[in-house]
């Protein structure tokens, strides 16, 4: 194959036979005016996106600039410290141990005021039992003893009957008395568990926050730690000593968390 294809390789060129692609046909001149317009053209584009490329650049410049000094006044502004951000924490649990104090003292004023009455209920004693309606005397005669006796024991068989009823419905109710009494004795002391348990809990959080209740009652008036309510008369005590503690203060790592308020004594 090769063979033939380089003998009618050499017979064509033998014959002129090769044939040469036809010449391209010239375009058309471009002239110096043309040039030199698109020239300028790509010069203007050129200029302009670097101008854009140079405000982009001041802009870019700018932002960093401003960033650096928002980073900057961030590192020099001053952070709250520890004791700041726990102080809020501490004086909602202050608050919510001061309304418990109340409430359980309001409930344990109820109970006080109420045990002598459930006691009362509780141990009422029984009313004596009303003497029965004597036995009918024995009638004269024989009509007498025949229709009378029989209609008055009749009349002391319904009486007896009615006392009965009412003695049992007496003891239902006060059954009925007794039970009350007692749901109500369990509630109050139920509450008063719940508060108690909530005072200590609150108590431990308090301590291990570092709050320290502030001494008040029966201790001299320091002003540093309290400040006076009402001062009291004629109370036969020292002038200046604390009479009542009405709310309770506190000291936190050595300082004054929250003044104690307390009553004194005047002289």
């Amino acid at each position: 194959m090769l063979a033939d294809f380089r003998a009618w390789l050499q017979e064509a060129a033998a014959a002129g036979a090769v044939n040469h692609a036809p010449p391209e046909p010239e375009g058309e001149p471009v002239d110096l005016h043309t040039l030199v317009s698109q020239f300028v053209a790509l010069r203007h584009e050129v200029h302009l996106q670097t101008k854009a490329a140079r405000a982009q650049q001041e802009q870019s410049a700018e932002a960093l600039r401003q960033l650096g000094q928002a980073v900057d006044a961030l590192r020099q502004a001053p952070r709250p410290d520890g004791d700041e951000a726990v102080r809020p924490l501490l004086k909602t649990l202050i608050d919510l141990h001061d309304a418990l104090s109340l409430a359980s003292r309001e409930v344990q004023r109820v109970s006080e005021a109420m045990e002598p009455l459930l006691g009362q209920v509780s141990t009422e004693p029984a009313p004596a039992a009303p003497k029965p309606p004597a036995e009918p005397t024995p009638a004269p005669s024989f009509w007498g003893r025949l229709f009378g006796r029989q209609q008055e024991a009749d009349t002391i068989g319904l009486l007896r009957r009615e006392l009965a009823a009412e003695r049992e419905r007496f003891e239902a109710g006060r059954r009925q008395g007794r039970e009350a009494a007692e749901r109500v004795r369990q509630f109050l002391e139920s509450l008063i568990g719940g508060y108690t348990m909530s005072l200590q809990r609150l108590e431990r959080a308090l301590q291990q926050s570092g709050l320290e209740a502030i001494p008040a009652a029966g201790q001299p008036f320091d002003p540093e730690l309290m400040e006076v309510v009402e001062a009291a008369n004629g109370t036969g005590r020292p002038p200046g000593e604390v009479l009542e503690e009405v709310r309770r203060g506190y000291l936190w790592r050595g300082r004054v968390f929250r003044y104690a308020q307390v009553r004194v004594a005047r002289s």
